[in-house]
């Protein structure tokens, strides 16, 4: 019963507002096209008389008076015979100076500062302005302008008003059935012609102006005058004009819910059942599943709750509450359970960290002690290169156990380390030392990336350690890395002099050293560049992309 009321209430309320859609729509069309034909036969009869040959000699910027006296003649008798339709008539030089008018005051005014001059100037073409307060009569206008061009050049204006009078009549010729009533607006919502009636329909300047900057060509609301009506506003051919039509609503908003007085009670009704049906749900159901879910909650955090409901619940509730503490009791055990478990492997990484770290310093040491034995300063060199390759992997492993994340190293306390370690029995002692600058960012980088980075810091280093820094004021080497965006810069240079043949010549070619710190950068997915310095020693450029923030999960 409640739809079929509501059926047939829509239903009508469908066919008043079809109705009063399709008045309103042939109104505003025959309004819009009235307004179109004033417009169009302004445009035409402007065309005409700039044409004249007196009107556009008096263009000039000094006109002859007998030839400004046959255009001001020739103008006057056009108006005439359209008597209240077009307020003036004015012919302008170059500089919008009036030479040839219909109102005498208007022999001199200069209307440069007018837009619908300007847009003449400079489009060369017939323009229509905004409604303007008129210069040479009381009332305002709608300005239309033609320039006077001779070559293509623009040598003046002839222009014409259209008076507000004009449009009211235009609109009062526009109204049509179902209580109409058409007037003209601009873009604020300034109401600028039609009937006493038209004008006291529409509603305040400021609520038009609101639907127009919204785009909203249909509204419904009250006009000054207390009544409720249904507004189709429509522009008027290419200005800043617009029909308004209007339609008196019978169906105000009060009338609209006696309409429908026989259905409230009926939603009365219903309103009050489910009223009764909602504090029930309320009471046995919805709240009973609120404390459950802020229990379950409270064990999602972690925290030691026990279900303790505020009031005795339901059987069914009873039973749901039973199962939720179960599984909450099942999820606690489980994460004691897990918690232990990664304990343990964490202790476990560490051990293996630790044990590793023990393992490389031994083959370190063993490897010193061969190069005792070894009389050859060639190859005992190359056994200090692998154990300061070996003391790299020490020393990450060091800061992996040492670190309360197994996964992540230190980068500036890494290299640091690093370069200390390298350093030790082969930097030359007294003012021939060279001094370390190392400068890198705070980040923590996983071993994919340390180990790289640390075997191309120790070849470089070792390099560089090679070098004779006794001819050299201030021996240093410097360690520099900086990130630039998603590319990481790692730079090593030195101000030594090489002492043979085995350093980087300006192609890059060197010996295993330098292919190594090579296949090393192309392990990071990045590009080396290995330069000798003019001033003496090497410069290592390095570039490479920022380590993802996965890395360490594939470390």
């Amino acid at each position: 019963m409640l739809g079929l009321a509501v059926w047939q209430a829509e239903r009508q309320e469908q066919a008043a507002v079809s109705q009063r859609a399709a008045a309103l729509e042939s109104v505003s069309d025959l309004a819009v096209a009235r307004y179109a034909g004033l417009f169009d036969a302004s445009r035409r009869m402007l065309t005409a008389a700039c044409a004249d040959e007196s009107v556009g000699d008096s263009a000039r910027l000094d006109p002859p008076a007998e030839t400004v006296g046959r255009c001001e003649s020739y103008l006057s008798k056009l108006l005439e015979t359209y008597p209240g339709q077009y307020s003036a008539a004015f012919v302008t030089d170059v500089q919008g100076t009036a030479r040839c008018a219909t109102a005498q005051r208007a022999i001199g005014m200069n209307f440069s500062d007018r837009d619908f001059f300007r847009k003449a100037q400079r489009s060369k073409e017939l323009v229509v302005g905004e409604a303007i307060a008129s210069r040479v009569s009381p009332s305002a206008v709608i300005p239309i302008a033609i320039p006077v061009l001779r070559d293509g050049t623009f040598r003046g204006m002839c222009a014409l008003g259209i008076t507000l009078k004009a449009l009211a009549q235009t609109a009062a010729h526009a109204e049509g059935t179902a209580g109409t009533a058409v007037a003209v607006i601009d873009r604020s919502g300034t109401p600028l012609g039609g009937d006493a009636t038209a004008m006291r329909r529409l509603p305040v300047a400021a609520r038009l102006a609101e639907a127009l900057s919204n785009n909203q060509l249909r509204i419904s609301d009250f006009g000054q005058d207390g009544a409720y009506y249904e507004f189709w506003i429509r522009p008027v051919g290419a200005n800043a004009l617009f029909a308004v039509v209007s339609a008196p609503i019978t169906e105000t908003p009060l009338a609209f819910a006696g309409a429908w007085a026989g259905v409230f009670f009926v939603a009365l009704a219903s309103a009050v059942v489910l009223l009764v049906i909602w504090f029930g749900a309320d009471r046995w159901c919805v709240r009973p599943l609120r404390y459950i879910q802020d229990f379950a909650d409270k064990v999602a955090r972690g925290e030691s709750i026990t279900l303790a409901p505020p009031r005795p619940w339901s059987p069914e509730m009873a039973s749901v509450g039973a199962g939720v503490t179960a599984m909450a009791e099942t999820i606690a055990s489980r994460e004691a359970a897990l918690r232990a478990n990664l304990e343990q492997r964490d202790h476990m990484l560490r051990e293996i960290h630790h044990r590793v770290k023990n393992n490389l310093q031994m083959i370190s040491s063993l490897l010193n002690l061969q190069a005792g034995e070894i009389r050859s300063p060639r190859i005992r060199r190359f056994f200090g290169d692998a154990q300061n390759r070996v003391l790299t992997l020490s020393i990450l492993h060091r800061h992996l156990y040492e670190r309360s994340s197994w996964s992540l190293v230190d980068f500036q306390q890494f290299i640091s380390d690093l370069v200390r370690q390298i350093s030790v029995g082969r930097t030359p002692g007294g003012k021939h030392a060279p001094r370390y600058h190392i400068r890198a960012p705070i980040m923590a980088v996983g071993p994919d990336t340390a180990i790289p980075i640390g075997l191309i810091v120790t070849e470089a280093v070792s390099i560089a350690l090679t070098h004779d820094f006794g001819r050299t004021p201030s021996p240093e080497i410097r360690i520099e890395t900086s990130e630039r965006g998603d590319e990481v810069e790692l730079v090593i240079e030195d101000n030594g002099v090489a002492r043979g043949a085995d350093t980087p010549a300006t192609d890059g070619r060197g010996g295993f050293g330098l292919t190594l710190i090579r296949g090393l950068a192309m392990q990071l997915g990045g590009e080396v560049s290995i330069d000798r310095k003019q001033d003496g020693g090497n410069r290592v450029v390095v570039v490479f992309p920022t380590p993802g923030a996965d890395e360490p999960a594939n470390a």
